[in-house]
């Protein structure tokens, strides 16, 4: 009987230590890196000389911290020259971007079905490989043997396989920590917009690093370098700060214009 009861303690113990968390409230941080041959080498964030700021995305090293809690996801960035907050609300839909640059305070909002529509309105004439609309190839994950530490966490290696829009087979390894999931509500293309993998939301755990090529030759480098899932998160933290000029994407200017945005992105996903 004894025997039976120490077993039974034993096992409880084990599958105690390493059932996978699901988090709902926690910190993150990372760094994304990306090395364009084709970019000018210009600053992140500049202005032209006629009232309007440029903010380019995909170049340098941008440092970013990621609080969620209950379904609502921020995600504060330095971009070098600026900085830039991403507040997802993922009851309401509802996505507001806020830039801090060159003295100026702005932002834009925009729900899934404005950006829906948008796309839709892009990709409107366009051939199927410049198309912009959420790309979502099936997906394979073979999950491999290989281990290594990430952020003070025990990460494996797991290869996504998935064809590309130009019906190519793409191999993409990711070290991702099988310890944690992150809670309802949350997705993981919100945070990792300039890195877009396919299948990284069907990984048994949390992604932790992963490196990639795109197709005009920029590579990028994503680790996560800190984790802390005992962190308390102010509901304050997702409030929208009230002294920014916050527009509906509908209204930006996005290609030029006096006093608006003009937004360059060198690279994109597949």
């Amino acid at each position: 009987m004894k025997l039976i009861v120490f077993a039974i303690a034993t096992f409880l113990m084990f599958g105690t230590s390493t059932a996978q968390q699901v988090v709902n409230e926690a910190v993150i941080q990372m760094k994304t890196e990306t090395s364009n041959p084709n970019s000018d080498g210009g600053p992140p964030v500049s202005n032209d000389g006629e009232g309007r700021v440029m903010v380019r995305i995909g170049d340098g090293e941008i440092k970013s911290k990621m609080f969620f809690k209950n379904g609502m996801t921020k995600i504060e960035s330095d971009m070098g020259m600026g900085t830039n907050q991403v507040i997802i609300d993922s009851k309401e839909k509802k996505t507001t971007t806020l830039f801090e640059a060159m003295g100026r305070k702005m932002g834009f909002y925009t729900t899934e079905a404005d950006m829906q529509r948008m796309m839709a309105s892009a990709d409107s004439g366009r051939p199927q490989q410049q198309r912009v609309q959420q790309f979502s190839p099936e997906v394979f994950i073979e999950y491999l043997s290989e281990t290594k530490k990430i952020a003070g966490m025990e990460c494996k290696k797991a290869l996504i396989r998935y064809k590309d829009r130009r019906g190519q087979e793409v191999q993409q390894e990711v070290w991702y920590s099988p310890e944690f999931v992150m809670g309802e509500g949350f997705k993981i293309r919100d945070v990792m917009r300039m890195a877009n993998v396919p299948g990284l939301e069907k990984l048994k755990g949390f992604p932790m690093e992963f490196q990639l090529t795109r197709q005009n030759g920029a590579k990028v480098h994503y680790q996560v370098t800190k984790v802390d899932l005992t962190a308390k998160v102010d509901d304050k933290t997702f409030n929208i700060p009230k002294d920014y000029d916050i527009k509906p994407m509908s209204e930006m200017n996005q290609g030029g214009g006096r006093n608006g945005f003009q937004f360059r992105v060198n690279g994109g996903g597949e």
